[in-house]
């Protein structure tokens, strides 16, 4: 009978816990820069946390290529009343190192000119790059309303 050996994976086992656990900080880190610089109203800070060359998917709009039309997209949304934003990881995943996804959910509050405000529920999937500064940013990003 033939025997074989099996490879020893274990380094690898190891290397992808530790990639998981960085992707996730850096990923609660990037959620909560985002909540404060959304509350803020600082679209360049906001635009601060997508990649130089971030593709970016909102709901309704064609693909927007690069960081500073990230910015004007949130100085836009912050113009017509977004105010507040609840984000919800779903679920984190390491790709490879300094590579990983994020599926969510988050509730955006709008207020109206008359003061009041509704919420818009809505999903997402975004795929993360840790660049050269050890910052997670957002690279590719697509979001959408969730119809109720």
């Amino acid at each position: 009978m033939k025997t074989r050996e099996l490879p020893n994976d274990y380094g690898n086992v190891a290397a992808s816990a530790n990639q998981d656990k960085s992707a996730r900080e850096g990923i609660r880190k990037f959620n909560e820069s985002v909540t404060a610089a959304f509350r803020s109203k600082d679209a360049a800070a906001m635009a601060s946390l997508w990649t130089e060359n971030a593709r970016f998917l909102p709901p309704g709009r064609e693909m927007i290529t690069g960081r500073a039309d990230v910015q004007t997209f949130w100085q836009s949304g912050f113009d017509q009343g977004a105010c507040d934003v609840v984000l919800e990881s779903l679920e984190i995943k390491s790709l490879a190192d300094g590579v990983a996804y994020e599926i969510g959910r988050n509730i955006v509050r709008v207020q109206a000119t008359d003061g009041s405000s509704i919420d818009v529920p809505g999903k997402s999937l975004c795929i993360f790059r840790r660049e050269s500064d050890g910052v997670w940013r957002a690279d590719v990003d697509i979001f959408n309303a969730i119809n109720r």
